[in-house]
């Protein structure tokens, strides 16, 4: 086998795997692939090593009513176009 193909090969193997566990961790996924890509195992290290990343917890009744005060609405219903939220 050429050298290429296995430089190659474990470029997508080690991109894979840090594209699983940074979804897993709600980090950027494409972005972690090229890192593992680029980097190996380097890069699979450090994504298995940072932590995950929280997700805001967002109560849209009450970001609706902080925004009210101010007169506007972030995201208001509309009966007619309901695809808008």
């Amino acid at each position: 086998m050429d050298i290429s193909v296995i430089i190659l090969a474990s470029g997508v193997v080690f991109g894979g795997g840090c594209a699983i566990i940074a979804a897993n961790k709600n980090r950027d996924p494409l972005g972690w692939f090229a890192m593992g890509f680029l980097f190996s195992f380097i890069a699979l290290v450090v994504i298995a090593a940072i932590s995950p990343v929280e997700k805001p917890n967002v109560d849209r009744a009450t970001s609706r009513r902080a925004a009210a005060k101010n007169g506007f609405v972030a995201n208001p219903k509309d009966p007619e176009r309901p695809w808008l939220g």
